[in-house]
């Protein structure tokens, strides 16, 4: 956190926008996993008091990408490989393929134009190296999915893990050496949507999401 500075928030509704700015630069990777987040200092370069940048790193707490502890300095959260592989993969999983499952006749052609639209960002996302973004249409394009299951029990669900989700990406996905392959993995997934054979819909999600998840590096 040393070269990073956070910008002026006067008169701003702050607990929101001081939530807003501090996850910004933590899902950008601005701030990283085990950085320092010191109430004193932010509340300097926000010019503000601190009263709001602690509710604000409170409700950052909630949602999984800080780590506060009694006593102790709040760090930018991390996430562990055991996490990935043995919480986030089958809760996501068992969303994702409980949604498609639930979901065939809802899959109309708007549904399929909002993918094309998502895949093609990923494109040009990838082109540019613009690495938060890609992270951020990779995990639209899984809501769109989700968002055909009528529950909102699905959704709710996915609230809860999808911050952690893109701690990891943000992590590992850097490490690709050609950003293109999420581009291309999210086109197959369109494509054997639109076949609308189940059996190979559920075989390559579920490759899918092993693959991203599992074959990224960890320390």
């Amino acid at each position: 956190m040393d070269t990073f500075q956070f910008k002026s928030q006067e008169n701003l509704s702050l607990r929101q926008r001081v939530m807003s700015d501090i996850r910004n630069a933590i899902i950008k990777g601005h701030l990283k996993p085990g950085d320092k987040l010191k109430e004193l200092d932010i509340s300097k370069q926000m010019s503000i008091s601190r009263g709001p940048i602690r509710e604000a790193l409170r409700d950052l707490e909630a949602l999984g990408l800080v780590v506060s502890s009694p006593y102790r300095e709040t760090t930018v959260a991390d996430v562990r490989k055991e996490e990935v592989t043995e919480l986030l993969i089958p809760i996501r999983l068992k969303l994702e393929l409980f949604a498609l499952k639930h979901s065939v006749a809802k899959r109309n052609e708007e549904f399929y134009e909002h993918l094309e639209t998502s895949v093609a960002k990923m494109k040009k996302f990838a082109t540019d190296g613009d690495l938060p973004a890609l992270v951020e249409e990779d995990i639209l394009f899984h809501e769109l999915v989700l968002a055909l299951d009528d529950s909102s029990y699905t959704l709710q669900i996915w609230s809860g893990i999808v911050n952690r989700l893109r701690l990891h990406f943000i992590k590992n996905t850097s490490r690709f050496d050609d950003l293109g392959k999420v581009a291309d993995d999210h086109a197959q997934l369109l494509s054997v949507l639109r076949s609308g054979d189940e059996r190979k819909i559920e075989a390559l999600w579920t490759k899918h999401i092993q693959d991203e998840d599992c074959l990224l590096c960890f320390n």
